[in-house]
């Protein structure tokens, strides 16, 4: 409740900073039948292209409700959505999911924001709009032409602290029909940050060998050097006759070394522990769109390859305590169509298949048992319908089946309601309900050893209300939502150990997820030359276990389950004057806990929570020819010590600072 009196306060003081000289403005747009009940959470290109440097994974944790639990900077960085684990965030890019089907998650620190021109999240049960077995929510990402015809160019030189090294270079060219573009980005860092560690104490003794004084000793963050490189093309043409077709391609090719835990204590110099990926991308489709029509196909496929090892070198022999690799084949074709009967109706229909194939091995000398070469067919069918009888008032409901090896997922439904109860404020009062499946991914089903191939699949019941609101005033527009939802997950998969020495997944869980999440957006041109926006996001998100215990010795019933934050918030403010701008962000997560028990009483039990506040400052300059710009960014500036995960160091107070170049071509609107 003090969550939603904080919001209503900063509503009333916005519109008493504009009461004197400000007047509401009337605004009759109508809303789109497509956005019937859905929550969802869009972020645009300004938001995504905010620092050369930041992936995916940095970007929602600053700008969304979902928690980014990163292993490390340029580490592992799975989301988190609502409390659920990683797996039940699906992730889509321009239209095919990519999740890895061997681990049914994806690395968001691997995709720069650079990248990507605009992200969709659907929170709970508007995921299944678009997408089957998020249980938590949906990730949508999205490349798309560019806004204006002509020829440009851009370039961007990033230097920061450890070493780090960031470019990248956009060539575009669009005219009526054609419209392409390259982009290249290449990050390079040594990443060997000190920190204080405070798993480790040193003693300091005189000379009768008595403790004399103790202290956490600093430490560099051993193998956590990182070179990234991405190459994406994207080519449209449009006849301008109702057709569109698109390729979008994009490669990458990642090493990393995984830093070493704060409670190791191996020289960096004798061993060796790296990550290699390989990442091909392509997604060709052609749309058809007529009055009252719209046809859509697609077909993409995907490759990867991910080698880890880990070695120790002495007198220049390496011995292999781990050398896997796995292959990953991911085929796509979709087939989706829209018809709008009339102003009151809208009915689609969309089919996919999928085939995806896992080769996965260890051939280090400490495995056991052999991996798996393994392939399935994965088919989906939806068909949708939303209806508005009355203008303020729309409908939806959405039918969803799927098909995994030879398993039937039983029918997935979700309703969708929605109704403007005051048009001048464009309040809107949104709910709905689903049922949805999340089946086993292939490591789940068929590593060894420790596979269970006997899994079900995940199901859940999402129950969502909340309402929404975009308040337009003269020069300021305030806009946001607030909403609430309950969430019960039961059949959990988690990987526990057993008595034969090795980990397995069972369905051994029920999960209930509850809790609310809010946006506040505040846009606002002080005078002519002075600019604010403010956005925030709060989140509470309850992740309970209700599952059967164990046995007498399972105190997990109860509990929250492990490194799922129950509070977490993050606020951005930036203020521009003429060609300066500076900028403010905020993030808090609340305590985490790394056990089942919740247990407290050992200091390893409890993460801390912790508080995050980065600022940067940007100088434009324009000229006839050509536009550019300098920005100096300041992270974590009051130097907080922190993790997300378990041993793992975060970097302290560090600086980066951005060149940008555009030279200037004649350019006009485009029209496609």
């Amino acid at each position: 409740m003090r969550y939603l009196l904080v919001i209503s306060i900063l509503l009333a003081c916005s519109s008493m900073m504009a009461q004197d000289t400000l007047r509401t403005i009337q605004v009759n747009a109508t809303r789109r039948l497509r956005d019937t009940g859905i929550q969802k959470t869009t972020l645009d290109t300004s938001v995504l292209h905010d620092n050369i440097s930041l992936s995916m994974a940095d970007i929602l944790s600053k700008h969304t409700t979902l928690f980014i639990k990163t292993y490390g900077r340029a580490t592992e960085s799975t989301a988190e959505f609502r409390g659920t684990s990683p797996s039940h965030t699906q992730v889509l890019w321009n239209g095919i999911r990519i999740n890895s089907p061997m681990l049914g998650t994806l690395d968001f620190s691997t995709i720069p924001g650079y990248l990507v021109d605009e992200t969709t999240l659907y929170h709970g049960a508007s995921s299944i709009n678009i997408s089957g077995g998020g249980l938590g929510g949906a990730v949508e990402l999205k490349t798309k032409p560019t806004d204006f015809q002509g020829t440009s160019l851009q370039y961007i030189q990033g230097l920061g602290s450890y070493s780090t090294y960031d470019q990248f270079l956009r060539a575009t060219y669009t005219n009526n029909h054609w419209s392409s573009s390259t982009r290249i980005n290449y990050s390079t860092s040594k990443n060997d940050f000190f920190y204080t560690n405070y798993d480790k104490k040193v003693d300091e003794r005189d000379q009768e060998g008595n403790i004399i004084h103790s202290y956490h000793p600093r430490e560099r963050n051993k193998s956590g050097y990182f070179d990234d490189l991405h190459i994406m093309q994207d080519v449209f043409y449009n006849d301008l006759k109702g057709n569109r077709i698109g390729l979008m391609a994009w490669y990458s090719y990642i090493n990393r070394g995984l830093p070493f835990l704060s409670v190791d204590y191996k020289d960096d110099s004798d061993f060796t522990n790296e990550q290699k990926y390989n990442t091909a991308r392509a997604v060709f489709s052609w749309d058809h769109s007529l009055e009252k029509w719209k046809l859509s196909l697609k077909g993409g496929y995907q490759y990867q390859d991910v080698a880890y090892d880990y070695f120790t070198t002495r007198e220049e022999t390496n011995t292999n305590i781990t050398h896997s690799k796995s292959f990953t084949n991911m085929g796509t074709f979709q087939c989706e169509a829209d018809f709008i009967p009339s102003e009151h109706w809208m009915l689609q229909a969309n089919l996919s298949t999928n085939y995806n194939h896992v080769r996965s091995y260890d051939r280090s000398p400490f495995h056991i048992g052999d991996n798996y070469d393994k392939g399935r067919m994965e088919n989906d069918v939806s068909i949708q319908a939303r209806w508005r009888p009355i203008q303020p008032f729309s409908m939806a409901v959405v039918l969803r089946e799927e098909v995994y090896r030879d398993d039937f997922v039983p029918l997935i439904p979700a309703f969708f309601v929605d109704y403007m109860i005051c048009r001048p404020w464009n309040l809107v009062l949104k709910a709905s309900v689903a049922r949805n499946y999340r089946y086993p991914s292939m490591n789940d089903l068929y590593f060894q050893p420790g596979g269970n191939p006997n899994l079900k699949p995940e199901s859940g019941f999402t129950y969502d209300g909340g309402i929404e609101f975009k308040i337009p005033i003269r020069n300021a527009e305030i806009s946001g939502n607030i909403s609430a939802f309950d969430s019960y997950i039961d059949d959990w998969i988690q990987w526990l150990p057993n008595t034969k020495g090795f980990w397995e997944p069972s369905n051994i869980r029920k999960v209930h997820n509850y809790g609310t999440e809010m946006r506040l957006n505040i846009d606002y041109k002080l005078t002519r030359d002075w600019r604010l926006q403010i956005s925030g996001n709060k989140a509470f998100t309850p992740s309970i276990n209700r599952g059967e215990k164990l046995n007498s010795n399972d105190s997990s019933y109860g509990k929250q389950l492990c490194y799922v934050p129950r509070h977490s918030t993050n606020l951005c403010g930036q203020i521009s004057w003429k060609s300066w701008s500076f900028s403010y962000k905020w993030n808090h997560y609340s305590e985490r806990f790394t056990t089942t028990s919740n247990e407290v009483n050992y200091i390893t039990g409890r993460l801390k929570p912790y508080y995050m506040s980065d600022i940067s400052l940007e100088k434009t300059f324009l000229w006839r020819w050509g536009h550019a710009s300098i920005k100096g960014v300041i992270n974590n500036l009051f130097d907080t010590e922190y993790v997300t995960v378990l041993s793992r160091p975060m970097a302290p107070r560090n600086y980066e600072i951005y060149f940008e170049f555009r030279p200037q071509w004649k350019r006009k609107s485009s029209v496609n």
